[in-house]
């Protein structure tokens, strides 16, 4: 055994209970677990504890002694690694545990027990009970029984010091002739029943009205059937509770109160204390007192009352309730304590809230569960009108005797709220709900216990499910440390919550540290997602899944176009879907009639494709490139302004070429040879090159090569090679991707910028959708803007309120992340889609797809 508190250790384990830590009053922190899920894994040990009536015998020429208590007796157990490990418990810096034996363990008792019999086996004149030493001398004479007494006692400290047994000073009785042990009083001259089991009943004030006189009359029928002539004695009590009657307390009445406190107090009503059969707890609290019985088949062992504090009597009632309980185990530990013991309250709550982890139960009733934690108890629900003797000690009390309870000096530490609330707050909370009706009563609610769900008023009704977790604090209504905020307050609350523009959930975590109100978390989320200033402040949205183009079904049905720079020259790659084969056309400058004049040189060469792709560059959405798509008889399909990952095919091509020109470049070789080696290397997964997909032949190069190789060859099941790539990249592109949810015309959505140097959503509408995840938006300066969905967070804020004109381009910042896998956005040209505007007249669309409509005060005139 050793004297120290116990050390603790890292340790790794899948088993762990909760941490709980306690303020205590001196200011440091007690170390405590919740065991509870690991003592129902336990298997109780059996191990005899003894009692009183095995030490009586031994006792019979005793005249000296001396009782010791064992100092932390259960910090004096050291703990096998098996053992150890079954205590671990989290902590935010990692997992430890106990290597000596914590309170709260379900067999502590008996394997403490055990061990302090072991250790003072064979001591002359020395027996332990639990945590208890009793110590005796014995002789003829008061001289030799003292001298016994001391031998005795000496040996038990030579023992102590041997096997390292600490006892507390504090509560040792030494050399004495009487001493209270276990319940009963031990004396030179046999054993007495002890005085403090009876005190709670000889001490009872009479009662003031006719309510006491009942109480008194349900107290003693209770207990009828042990009392003969009951009914004989109390009549004249009866006659004081006849209703209209006058109370007026007699001296007749105070014999017979005598005569009742008397015959409750002695046997045969008071029975003795048996180890083998079940014990029940009888607690009950009222507004000013407590009172508690134990009690065997019936019958009365032990009571015990005492009057609440002045600060106990402002608790709630359940924490009223619960300190009855914690009253009852404590002032009857010799009887309660390594035994399992029955609990049997009239408040409710009471069952339900012991079964909560020690962590969520509230700040006083988290200290008075954890005193409860060294015995084992069941918590049952009794009708108060069941309850007599419980119900009358807790209003007839004895007086308080001044001293302040350990409850009580644990209540200093209750306030925790101001750990987390600053002082101003807390004013706040305390005058809104003084001035709130609801909330008042509330608080009688707490004070006085719920009534029944049906008679609660409908703006409580919330209340009722978590009322076993509120109590009172200073005119604050709390949720174990949170402050309850009135309905008045929390508007306010809700700007304080989100002053530093913190996202929703951190805003939540924020909250739930401190404050609650029913429907909290909802109207959070609410005002956290209408905050302008967020919302114009966006992050970037979670990508969406990959929607690969259509494979086409031969060479050149698709094809992708796109411009680039090398080396300060402009060039543009025409990309075809089937085979993957593209072509690179130096520029001499990028205006759309070099274009078309580039496309109709590769159209004319391997024909004209069913559907070209390309972005929204000025090239594209010029009025000569329109007109080209309806002479040559093709569809012109264009991507989402700012989303190069919708022509992801062209994107890739681009850098491969950029790749082999840098190369070809620092190597002195030629580009042209690198481009046709390139065409001619089969690509991965599908088994053929560029070049047999798109001529059904391969090209001859440097490298050595068979003539027959060189022979037309169709390659056989392309699209579904292709396809089975694209599923292949699909699957591994959507492992970190969803699909964002639909927008709808008339929705309110946030535009993610796109051009400028900032990072400011704008506010806008979506008036029309133009392709798949391709819609426009016309913001609150009026503009109008086509955006890939992924730039479009969906917001429920009211609907901007839009202006009429807008001749300049407000622009957009650039997206900040581009993804490398493609996806698809499927437009017509952009001279078709744009949005009219018939008092306007004329509209240009720019770069980035925004159309400009010029102002209504121009409508009359043509602009160049």
């Amino acid at each position: 055994m050793a004297s120290s508190p116990p050390p603790i250790y890292p340790v790794p384990t899948p088993w762990v209970s909760s941490l709980v830590t306690v303020r205590k009053p001196s200011g440091k922190l007690r170390i405590c677990i919740d065991p509870r899920d690991l003592n129902e894994a336990l298997k109780r040990s059996h191990y005899p504890a003894p009692t009183i009536e095995d030490i009586i015998p031994e006792l019979s020429k005793a005249k000296v002694f001396s009782v010791l208590d064992a100092k932390n007796g259960y910090w004096q157990v050291a703990l096998d690694e098996e053992s150890s490990v079954l205590t671990t418990f989290n902590t935010p810096s990692g997992r430890y545990k106990w290597k000596r034996l914590p309170f709260g363990i379900k067999s502590s008792p008996e394997e403490f027990q055990r061990r302090l019999d072991q250790t003072l086996e064979g001591l002359a004149g020395v027996k332990p009970v639990v945590d208890d030493i009793l110590v005796w001398g014995e002789g003829e004479t008061l001289a030799e029984a003292t001298s016994d007494h001391d031998r005795n006692l000496r040996s038990l400290m030579q023992r102590c010091r041997e096997r390292n047994l600490k006892l507390n000073p504090d509560k040792v009785k030494l050399r004495e002739q009487e001493v209270p042990f276990h319940g009963h009083l031990i004396t030179s001259q046999g054993l007495k029943l002890d005085p403090s089991k009876v005190t709670a009943i000889t001490k009872m004030p009479r009662p003031t009205d006719a309510q006491g006189v009942q109480r008194l009359i349900g107290f003693v029928t209770y207990l009828a059937k042990f009392l003969p002539k009951l009914s004989d004695i109390c009549e004249p009590l009866r006659k004081l509770t006849v209703k209209d009657s006058e109370f007026v307390w007699l001296d007749a009445h105070e014999k017979i109160l005598e005569t009742l406190k008397k015959m409750v107090s002695t046997a045969p009503v008071l029975k003795y204390y048996d180890k083998t059969e079940e014990l029940t707890l009888q607690t009950d609290a009222s507004s000013t007192g407590l009172g508690a019985a134990i009690m065997q088949n019936g019958q009365p062992v032990a009571y015990a009352s005492r009057a609440l504090t002045d600060s106990e009597t402002r608790y709630a009632q359940i924490e009223k309730e619960m300190l009855s309980v914690v009253f009852g185990l404590e002032r009857f530990h010799q009887y309660t304590y390594g035994r399992d013991v029955l609990v049997q309250t009239d408040h409710k709550p009471l069952e339900m809230i012991v079964l909560k982890p020690l962590h969520a139960a509230p700040k006083r009733l988290q200290r008075l569960m954890m005193r409860m934690q060294q015995y084992h108890v069941k918590i049952t629900y009794k009708p108060g009108k069941e309850m007599y003797l419980a119900d009358t000690l807790s209003r007839a009390y004895l007086p308080y005797d001044g001293r302040r309870s350990k409850t009580e000096m644990d209540a200093e530490q209750v306030n925790a709220i101001s750990e987390f609330i600053s002082t101003p707050t807390i004013e706040d909370i305390r005058e809104h709900t003084s001035g709130d009706a609801d909330m008042q009563k509330l608080m009688q609610y707490i004070r006085e216990g719920f009534p029944e769900k049906g008679r609660i008023p409908a703006r409580l009704m919330p209340y009722f499910h978590i009322r076993d977790e509120l109590t009172l604090h200073d005119g604050i209504v709390l949720k174990g440390q949170r402050a309850a905020v009135p309905l008045t307050l929390r508007k306010k609350m809700l700007q304080r919550i989100h002053a530093s523009h913190m996202g929703i959930e951190a805003c939540l975590r924020n909250a739930r540290e401190c404050v609650f109100w029913p429907g909290m978390n909802a109207e959070v989320r609410d005002y956290v997602s209408k905050c302008d200033v967020c919302q114009t402040v966006g992050r970037k949205q979670q990508k969406e899944t990959l929607q690969p183009h259509p494979v086409p079904k031969r060479p050149w049905e698709r094809v992708g176009v796109d411009l680039f720079q090398f080396k300060d020259r402009d060039y543009l790659i025409t990309v075809d879907y089937y085979s993957n084969f593209f072509e690179i056309d130096t520029c001499e400058n990028t205006r759309a009639t070099t274009i078309i004049k580039k496309l109709k040189t590769q159209f004319s060469r391997h024909g004209i494709p069913d559907v070209v792709f390309s972005d929204n560059g000025p090239q594209f959405a010029a009025a000569e490139f329109e007109k080209f798509t309806h002479e040559w008889n093709f569809t012109h399909q264009t991507s989402s302004p700012g989303y190069p990952q919708s022509n992801g095919k062209v994107e890739n091509s681009v850098k491969t070429a950029k790749q082999l020109m840098e190369k070809a470049w620092i190597g002195n070789t030629d580009p042209y040879l690198a481009l046709l080696d390139f065409r001619n290397t089969p690509t991965q997964g599908i088994g053929s090159s560029p070049v047999q997909r798109l001529f059904a032949r391969r090209t001859k190069t440097t490298m050595p090569m068979n003539t027959a190789l060189l022979e037309p060859d169709v390659p056989k099941e392309i699209p579904q090679k292709i396809q089975k790539e694209k599923e292949k990249q699909r699957r591994y592109y959507n492992r970190q991707a969803r699909d964002l949810p639909r927008l709808s015309i008339g929705d309110t959505v946030r535009c993610q910028p796109h051009g400028t140097n900032t990072n400011r959503w704008k506010k806008g509408t979506v008036v029309a959708e133009v392709g798949n995840r391709s819609f426009e938006v016309e913001t609150e300066d009026g503009g109008v803007y086509r955006r890939n969905r992924r730039h479009l967070r969906k917001t429920p804020e009211t609907p901007p309120a839009t202006v009429g004109t807008d001749d300049a381009d407000q622009g957009d910042a650039p997206e900040p992340t581009v993804n490398d896998e493609p996806t698809t956005t499927t437009t017509t040209p952009p001279a078709e889609t744009a949005v009219k505007d018939d008092t306007a007249g004329q509209q240009m669309t720019t770069r980035s797809g925004r159309a400009v409509r010029p102002p209504v005060h121009l409508k009359d005139y043509v602009r160049e």
